[in-house]
């Protein structure tokens, strides 16, 4: 008979497992990265204003060229995902994203900044699409969902990381020198990248298919025949991106001009707005199985973002930010709304 020390004591995990786990850590990694530099503008963009004298339509292409070269690119990398493999992918994509931090943090003009921008986009296009492929190889289809969840969530920090964290990196070091750590830890992940990824789980070997580009774009067209797309493209066309908006880009501004908050104001506020996106990551992914279908949480979504605009453009932001909790504080006043 066992005896009840020996009856508690805890299973060890598995090479497979342990190795999953690293995976599947290392691509998150990747996707902090990317949701960082995604939503990085908002915070720094008065500094980026008073530096390096853009003006309101250089920062408006400052920020959308990242997503504009973001979404040229998914095309061509479904073809490189098939042909290639996730990994070669991927390795190539933090090359590039190295290049974008490097290049952003020494321009000296809107071109060079705008350069870099478009360098970011191609860079972490494929931070998504390329774990997606690769769990598809590594897991079940019944644990795919959870992974890329689980892998949404998890990238979710890295619009965290660009508002409080980011402020207090450019207040202690300047954003030229942020941006230079963010390369340096690019290039420590595409190492654990290099070392520990696989295309394949051990003892699995997938055959690379030759998909055209012809062919890629002969599926997408189907999937745009489907009847329910255009539905689906109009939310995501209109909820996403409004946070983006805002959280990426012009809150940041907003905050300043309007409200007069300084550099930790702005992360402290931008801050709750990306906490809350990465809980509702977590919140919104399962809560079909309490309503029993998908329509109604994307209604109900969609609802509480138009509220939240319209209360943003008609009532404003709090009289002051609010704590976080962090090691960094407020040193401006709130100007009168002008």
């Amino acid at each position: 008979m066992m005896s009840t020390e020996q009856g508690a004591r805890p299973r060890a995990v598995s090479p497979l497992a342990a190795i999953s786990i690293a995976v599947v850590t290392t691509l998150g990694a990747l996707y902090i990265v990317s949701q960082f530099l995604r939503n990085s503008v908002a915070v720094i963009a008065p500094n980026l204003t008073a530096e390096v004298g853009l003006t309101p339509l250089e920062l408006g292409l400052l920020s959308s060229i990242y997503f504009f070269v973001f979404a040229a690119t998914q095309l061509p990398l479904g073809v490189a995902l098939d042909r290639f493999g996730p990994k070669r992918c991927m390795l190539v994509s933090v090359a590039f994203t190295v290049a974008g931090c490097v290049m952003f943090a020494m321009a000296e003009s809107a071109g060079a900044l705008v350069a870099s921008r478009a360098l970011l986009g191609f860079g972490t296009a494929s931070f998504l699409m390329a774990p997606a492929a690769l769990y598809a190889r590594w897991f079940g289809p019944r644990r795919f969902s959870t992974l890329t969840g689980i892998h949404m969530g998890v990238g979710s920090l890295g619009a965290l990381f660009a508002t409080v964290p980011l402020a207090f990196a450019t207040g202690a070091f300047g954003w030229r020198a942020t941006f230079f750590g963010v390369g340096i830890l690019s290039v420590i992940i595409g190492l654990l990248l290099w070392l520990i990824v696989t295309d394949d789980p051990p003892g699995v070997d997938t055959k690379p298919r030759r998909e055209s580009l012809r062919q890629s774009v002969t599926g997408i067209w189907e999937v745009v025949r489907t009847p329910s797309i255009g539905r689906v493209f109009l939310v995501q066309m209109t909820c996403y991106p409004s946070f983006v908006l805002v959280v990426g880009l012009w809150g940041g501004p907003y905050l300043t001009h309007i409200y007069g908050y300084d550099l930790a104001g702005r992360g402290e506020i931008l801050f709750v707005a990306a906490l809350t996106q990465v809980f509702g990551a977590f919140v919104w992914g399962p809560s079909d199985r309490v309503f029993g279908r998908y329509k109604a949480p994307i209604l109900l979504g969609t609802v509480m973002s138009f509220v939240a605009l319209v209360l943003l453009a008609t009532i404003g932001v709090l009289p002051a930010p609010p704590t976080v909790g962090l090691p960094i504080q407020t040193t401006g006043t709130p100007a009168r709304r002008r």
